[in-house]
């Protein structure tokens, strides 16, 4: 287990920031060299992050401070089931007018439910207009979605950035080419600090407010071992 302040698991969701935040004006890739090692980087965090067998259990503290309303603090945990495709979330109070339980499904869900790719109001955990995927690709720290093959990697003097699979979301990747940021079309961007399993810090800002979670621990989550109520 990784515990980076220590506590229990409670509920875990995100939101993100506004703007495309490449820090600075993008430049095409110059070295024939660079862009090889980050795409394929890249290629094998996307395949590490979203293993099909994958499942963990991870906690953190929570400030989310939407422009209309009050000041969340509390606790998010959350299980995720790669096999299933679902991330549960609990609350230790509500946050941001979430309530204190839900859960995400990964891309369309079955049974004539709702597109994750379409913002829905149920997924409101953060400020801003967050589809299920993009959420979860805020949690695991990058998208399930290659790199554009028809956008180059742009070099900008904090990193490369490529769009993700000809949409309207790009990452930011470091010089190892690990996401610490990711832009969505809804003006809002989120800011990762990479860590172990799950990004260590995750500050989302945007056009309907701001939240930063902050990792307290992290580790795998054994089959058969139930979530909490809500």
């Amino acid at each position: 287990m990784l515990r980076v302040a220590g506590g229990a698991f409670v509920s875990l969701v995100f939101f993100l920031e506004g703007g495309c935040g490449s820090g600075g004006a993008p430049r095409a890739s110059s070295g024939a060299d660079s862009f090889p090692s980050i795409s394929a980087a890249y290629e094998r965090a996307r395949a590490a992050a979203w293993a099909p067998g994958r499942r963990f259990k991870a906690l953190f503290r929570a400030e989310i401070s939407p422009n209309v309303g009050a000041i969340g603090r509390g606790y998010l945990s959350v299980w995720w089931n790669a096999a299933a495709g679902t991330l549960t979330w609990r609350s230790s109070a509500p946050l941001g007018g979430a309530g204190r339980g839900g859960f995400l499904r990964k891309g369309k869900r079955e049974g004539g439910a709702t597109d994750a790719a379409t913002p829905d109001p149920s997924h409101a955990l953060l400020p801003g207009r967050f589809s299920s995927d993009d959420l979860l690709a805020s949690l695991l720290g990058i998208p399930d979605a290659a790199a554009s093959p028809s956008s180059p990697f742009e070099e900008t003097p904090r990193g490369w950035r490529a769009r993700i699979n000809d949409s309207k979301c790009f990452a930011l990747l470091d010089r190892e080419g690990r996401p610490i940021e990711l832009s969505f079309p809804n003006d809002e961007t989120v800011k990762l600090q990479p860590g172990e399993g799950v990004p260590r810090r995750i500050e989302a800002n945007g056009p309907e407010g701001r939240a930063v979670l902050t990792l307290e621990s992290y580790s795998s989550w054994p089959e058969g071992e139930l979530v909490p109520p809500a």
